[in-house]
């Protein structure tokens, strides 16, 4: 798709994406997308891809499962929030 389609921003900041985009892309009405500003006139968004996150989060745990046990991982955890929490 190489069409360039403009949007207004309402007064509550919302935008609407233009419905041939949404199509192209594939995004419905819970679609998630991230927000980044690369400039002071450009912003970046990407639909974020909930069941991708999910497999990669798994394939992370599964990794380091191998090398930890659950109790391990736990204590871990427990311990970086108490430092975080000390400082």
């Amino acid at each position: 798709m190489t069409e360039i389609e403009t949007a207004k921003m309402s007064e509550r900041g919302q935008i609407i994406i233009p419905k041939d985009i949404r199509e192209y892309i594939g995004a419905t009405e819970n679609t998630i997308f991230t927000i980044m500003p690369i400039d002071k006139e450009t912003i970046v968004m990407k639909k974020l891809d909930k069941m991708k996150i999910i497999q990669e989060f798994k394939g992370i745990r599964k990794g380091v499962s191998e090398k930890l046990t659950t109790k391990e991982i736990n204590r871990e955890i427990a311990e970086t929030r108490k430092h975080k929490l000390a400082k």
